[in-house]
């Protein structure tokens, strides 16, 4: 891995225990950019793994962008996802559980999803220069029970 993608990981570690600590008072937005924080389970090691992503309203639900800025590989949260679609996310200072459904390019609706992204940061169509890989959409629908499945 290269040092800008360490970079990223160490940034995003960082950003996530502002916004944590901070009950998401403090790293929730920058400018225009609304974040979220999502929790996923590990694919590997189960345990709770947070990251701090931008959060694209669709609907009532939300679009992440798995671009990891261009990496040619897939972020570790998308990898959690596709074995785990169950997720936590917490908005602000509100935190609820979601399902997390992967949009590949394929899918008619990734486009519109795509171009939605890219209003709300155009960074993103760098990183899809950047790479050779197809970036993955990550839809998240927000369960309506407040169940805890993710336990803080």
């Amino acid at each position: 891995m290269t040092a800008k993608f360490n970079s990223i990981k160490i940034i995003s570690r960082i950003h996530g225990y502002i916004y944590r600590i901070s009950n998401g008072r403090v790293g929730r937005r920058l400018g225009a950019v609304k974040f979220l924080l999502l929790t996923t389970i590990g694919s590997r090691s189960g345990k709770k793994r947070r990251v701090p992503l931008t959060a694209i309203t669709y609907e009532e639900k939300y679009i992440l962008v798995a671009s990891f800025g261009g990496s040619p590989s897939h972020p570790d949260w998308l990898l959690n996802i596709r074995k785990n679609p169950v997720v936590q996310i917490k908005i602000e200072t509100k935190v609820k559980q979601a399902a997390a459904s992967i949009i590949n390019i394929t899918d008619p609706r990734y486009e519109e999803m795509w171009e939605k992204a890219v209003n709300a940061y155009a960074g993103y169509d760098n990183y899809r220069r950047a790479t050779s890989r197809h970036i993955p959409i990550v839809l998240i629908t927000p369960m309506k029970l407040q169940d805890s499945i993710i336990n803080d």
